[in-house]
């Protein structure tokens, strides 16, 4: 768990960017350089490109935050090779990003060391600002020695990182309340270059294990697990759950308001494959209330497929298989939300079921199945079980081979398409059981005639 996000009001972002901002154009490398496979071109072209960004744009400005150069137009290219610069890679024209970048550099070139952050795995590090102490932001280098889906000593692997940066592109209109993130390039004098997500820290005194649910505001919860759903979080646990600090403005007659919540670490979410997510908030009395109005609203304009092809745009190294469990849990989202599930109904969905000391798919899985195996039938049982990906994930459903989860990788294009005909029309009828089952009265009691 990483601690993250809030606002620094110390500095003036635009008084920041006058004094330590200056654009360049950058000529971007045809390869992804987060990608492995990549790596020893990338090593030998550094200096000449930067990761992140789609290979079909060759060349645009990107920004590129340094300290002042002396007086004297003489010194000036001498003495900016030799200060820090702090590159945006992805997410450049999010919301908040920029003012974000430009405080860390002004922090980075002050001097101002990384600390490792207090709680969590290790790999996560604090960056205070210039002025007050304060801290600006998280970050999380990327270390491809680190296993996936764990952080290492140095820092995380490459897809974790994308992760973060994904989760916040994919918040639109900072709907889930996930702090300003971006994949950023930190280049210091006679050092090598630090690729690393970087995301807004914020003050608070609580997560939510330590409160307990009963003082969250249930538009905050509901929100947070629109969020998990479309991501497939399978670590969303107290821990990464941040409470705001509750307004200073606060009669002490008045009881209490409630709280607002800030979701952080997103490095699990998703997942190339289908998994069981945790979901915390899902036994919260707030999941079982109904979507408001602007909340189904919100569900109902979101566009799966314009989501996809934003996540491929800015993060070309993100794969693909990670990229279609957005699209497919959006769309469930969305058929869901329409029926009038609740937050808690949709993820309990989602969730597997342990039956007799055995894990069982979880209905979402289950549908899944059926629809993939009805596009690319299960491989016979004469036939030999081919081996994981390179990445170790196995492809695909085949029961004969014993594989547990259901991956999207092996699906051409076209393929892919007609999964997703089939798995809505069998989703419509798995709503409406899940919808009738809801309505029906508990065990042992009864109705009015």
């Amino acid at each position: 768990m990483a601690i993250a996000v809030g606002r620094f009001h110390d500095v003036d972002p635009h008084d920041v960017r006058s004094r330590h901002c200056r654009l360049h154009s950058v000529a971007q490398l045809d390869s992804p350089l987060l990608d492995r496979d990549h790596r020893e071109h990338s090593d030998a072209a550094a200096g000449a490109g930067h990761t992140g960004l789609s290979p079909r744009r060759r060349s645009q400005s990107s920004p590129c935050f340094t300290t002042v150069a002396p007086a004297g137009a003489e010194h000036a290219d001498r003495s900016e090779s030799k200060m820090p610069r702090v590159e945006i890679i992805a997410g450049r024209h999010a919301r908040g990003v920029r003012e974000l970048i430009a405080e860390a550099a002004a922090a980075i070139a002050s001097g101002t060391r990384l600390v490792p952050a207090q709680s969590g795995l290790g790999g996560a590090l604090l960056l205070t600002g210039s002025r007050g102490g304060e801290h600006v932001a998280v970050i999380k280098q990327l270390d491809d020695t680190a296993a996936p889906g764990s952080p290492g000593i140095g820092g995380y692997e490459s897809q974790a990182v994308l992760r973060e940066v994904a989760a916040f592109l994919l918040d639109h209109d900072g709907f889930a309340s996930v702090e300003p993130t971006a994949l950023i390039k930190i280049s210091r004098p006679a050092m090598p270059a630090t690729m690393a997500s970087i995301q807004r820290f914020v003050a608070h005194e609580y997560d939510a294990g330590e409160l307990g649910p009963s003082r969250f505001s249930v538009a905050s919860v509901h929100r947070v697990g629109i969020l998990d759903i479309r991501l497939l979080n399978i670590d969303r646990h107290a821990g990464n759950i941040l409470v705001k600090n509750p307004p200073s403005s606060h009669s002490a007659s008045a009881p209490p308001p409630p709280l607002d919540l800030v979701p952080i670490d997103h490095s699990l979410c998703l997942p190339e494959q289908l998994d069981d997510p945790y979901f915390e908030w899902l036994h919260w009395p707030q999941s079982s209330l109904p979507f408001s109005d602007d909340e189904l609203a919100y569900v109902a304009s979101l566009d799966p497929f314009k989501d996809a092809e934003t996540l491929r745009a800015e993060l070309p190294s993100l794969k693909e298989p990670a990229i279609r469990i957005l699209t497919l849990c959006t769309i469930f989202l969305k058929r869901a939300a329409a029926v009038g599930l609740c937050l808690a109904d949709i993820g309990d969905m989602m969730t597997r079921e342990f039956m007799a000391q055995e894990e069982g798919l979880s209905t979402l899985e289950a549908l899944c199945k059926q629809a993939h195996d009805s596009v690319l039938p299960p491989r016979p049982p004469s036939l030999p079980c081919p081996p994981p990906d390179g990445d170790g994930v196995d492809e695909g459903t085949t029961s004969s081979c014993g594989r547990k989860h259901v991956s999207f990788g092996d699906l051409s294009f076209a393929e892919w398409a007609a999964f997703l005909d089939t798995f809505e029309q069998l989703l419509a009828a798995a709503l409406e059981a899940k919808k009738r089952g809801a309505l029906l009265p508990a065990p042992g009691t009864t109705t009015s005639p």
